[in-house]
């Protein structure tokens, strides 16, 4: 399974980039730099570009 997650740089994102080292999932992390999800056209462009089954959102604004 592809899964997108957004706010991959961050304390949750860090978090899960740990916890899913082994698994057999694919795991995409993304930061604002790469989605801005605060631009609607920007997340719906990044996920029609990919197959992503799941999107977990651990973007935050601290």
């Amino acid at each position: 399974m592809r899964i997108l997650v957004t706010g991959g740089d961050g304390q949750l994102g860090n978090c899960l980039r740990d916890a899913s080292a082994n698994s057999a999932n694919e795991y995409i992390f993304t930061d604002v730099d790469d989605i801005d999800i605060t631009e609607p056209e920007a997340v719906s462009l990044g996920v029609r570009c990919n197959d992503f089954q799941l999107i977990v959102n651990c973007a935050a604004f601290t």
